[in-house]
């Protein structure tokens, strides 16, 4: 089995374009903090980006295929679970992401945090870092969804 099973691609008007590779397990994301990181740091702007916002789990299901799994929110240090402050959206959809929602993504998925947006590529569609790259570089940017509180 690969190290990396997958990858999140920053596809955002404000934000650098930025990569980071999905391992098995555990994949927390977030904005760059050096006093509560995450997995995943985007290096933002974003004042609206928690830190850390939001888990990918990466599991192998009982068929042998791959299974990304987002939930809002990440496990603190001291254990506790915390949700975002302004929550994890999918798509471009209104609703966000309630606390104890557990959603399947797939390739091509949107997900944003904050108004930052990432885009999933897969190990078994995508292939490739280069491959996975081109693909969202093709693509349109994803709808942002607007209406957060300031922290």
């Amino acid at each position: 089995m690969p190290a990396e099973l997958g990858w999140l691609i920053v596809k955002d008007e404000h934000t650098a374009t930025q990569t980071f590779s999905l391992r098995l397990g555990i994949n927390t994301v977030g904005r760059m903090s050096n006093v509560s990181p995450s997995d995943h740091m985007v290096k933002t702007d974003d004042k609206y980006m928690s830190r850390p916002h939001c888990t990918i789990e990466v599991r192998i299901n009982k068929q042998g295929g791959i299974n990304y799994i987002l939930q809002d929110g990440a496990v603190r240090p001291d254990g506790t679970w915390k949700v975002s402050t302004n929550g994890t959206y999918l798509n471009g959809e209104e609703a966000r992401l309630g606390e104890f929602d557990r959603i399947y993504l797939n390739d091509g998925d949107t997900v944003q945090i904050g108004v930052t947006k990432l885009v999933l590529k897969t190990l078994q569609l995508a292939e490739s870092l280069q491959k996975a790259y081109r693909q969202v570089e093709d693509m349109d940017y994803g709808r942002t969804v607007i209406g957060f509180t300031t922290v």
